[in-house]
């Protein structure tokens, strides 16, 4: 696999790196910069007719580029144009946009390019535990993203720091309190009742808020130890910074 940087959006691009395509229908899960990721897919790919839309719930999008659709009658009578379209219902107890009913979303994908799917919530938190009904991945999807970083590593496992705290210390054998540690994310990620457990389609793992030459480093002998242990589960392994829009794959 090759480590050369991916910079520029003309030579290479997270699209190119997850094998996005006319037709790709993109879930993504896990912890630690979801909702930024589809956004930065969504704007390499507004030359096409792009489709954002939670299937669990997520923050509405309020941008002059994104069409926003926060009604179910509002998201079926519109019209895929070229460019980004947000579509969900509002629910304004909680400011959330919330998931359209499965067979809509299921009539409304093909009508689109590209469709990305937030399948997952973690309340801003860097761990998680899945509940039976999590991550909510449609059956039709071709790509599932898991999204991670390594900012709880070193932590005590306890509420301020993992979603679903009870279902979290029985996915990796720990008690509340205990510090996570490198093999306890690689747990939460990799097991059968991990992040991936319902995952449709080709999978990849992205790491995450790799900032400078330390992140990168330890994002590197991380995925690296991943590839050894499980070589035949990822299509791809990426490290790289939604904030700086620079990825690499191991």
């Amino acid at each position: 696999m090759s480590t050369e940087s991916i910079t520029n959006p003309e030579t290479g691009s997270i699209s190119k790196l997850l094998n996005i395509n006319i037709g790709s229908i993109i879930a993504v899960v896990g912890c630690g910069g979801k909702t930024s990721l589809i956004e930065q897919i969504a704007k390499e790919n507004d030359d096409k007719k792009v489709l954002i839309s939670p299937t669990t719930k997520t923050l509405p999008i309020f941008s002059e580029e994104v069409i926003l659709c926060d009604t179910l009658k509002k998201s079926v009578r519109h019209k895929p144009v070229t460019g980004v379209q947000c579509l969900g219902q509002y629910n304004e107890r909680n400011g959330k946009l919330e998931a359209l009913p499965e067979n809509i979303l299921k009539e409304l994908a093909p009508l689109y390019d590209i469709v990305l799917m937030e399948a997952d919530g973690s309340r801003w938190l860097p761990c998680k535990g899945w509940l039976e009904d999590e991550p909510v991945i449609p059956p039709y999807s071709t790509h599932t993203v898991g999204v991670v970083t390594m900012d709880a590593v070193g932590k005590a496992a306890t509420e301020d720091i993992v979603h679903h705290l009870p279902e979290f210390l029985s996915l990796a054998d720990l008690n509340k309190g205990e510090i996570i540690t490198e093999q306890v994310l690689e747990d939460m990620i990799c097991l059968e009742k991990g992040m991936f457990k319902n995952s449709i389609g080709l999978k990849y793992l992205l790491v995450n808020k790799t900032e400078d030459e330390a992140d990168i480093n330890i994002a590197i002998t991380f995925l690296n130890n991943i590839k050894k242990k499980y070589p035949n589960d990822f299509e791809r392994l990426i490290y790289g910074s939604i904030r700086r829009k620079t990825w690499q794959e191991v």
